[in-house]
């Protein structure tokens, strides 16, 4: 989705409701905020609030998943490098 915001009188940008769905962020979201000349870049923070535990030959994860569609998470399983 591509959309063109405008600063309000303080100078501050309001996200719409559909951008917000769009991108997957849910209300009172603190979000990483960086800058480069001519772009400002929203980002969620990582979810660090699981923990690997073990169940008999495997681990698995107690946090919440990320919303990454299957397709893509195989594949990015596929070239993992450590």
């Amino acid at each position: 989705m591509k959309t063109t915001v405008e600063l309000d009188a303080s100078n501050r940008i309001v996200l719409s409701r559909e951008l917000r769905r769009a991108a997957g962020i849910p209300r009172k979201q603190k979000l990483l905020v960086s800058a480069t000349p001519g772009r400002i870049v929203l980002e969620m923070p990582a979810n660090t609030s699981g923990r690997l535990i073990p169940r008999g030959k495997l681990k698995v994860w107690t946090g919440a998943v990320p919303a990454t569609p299957v397709e893509e998470a195989v594949e990015q399983s596929r070239h993992y490098t450590r």
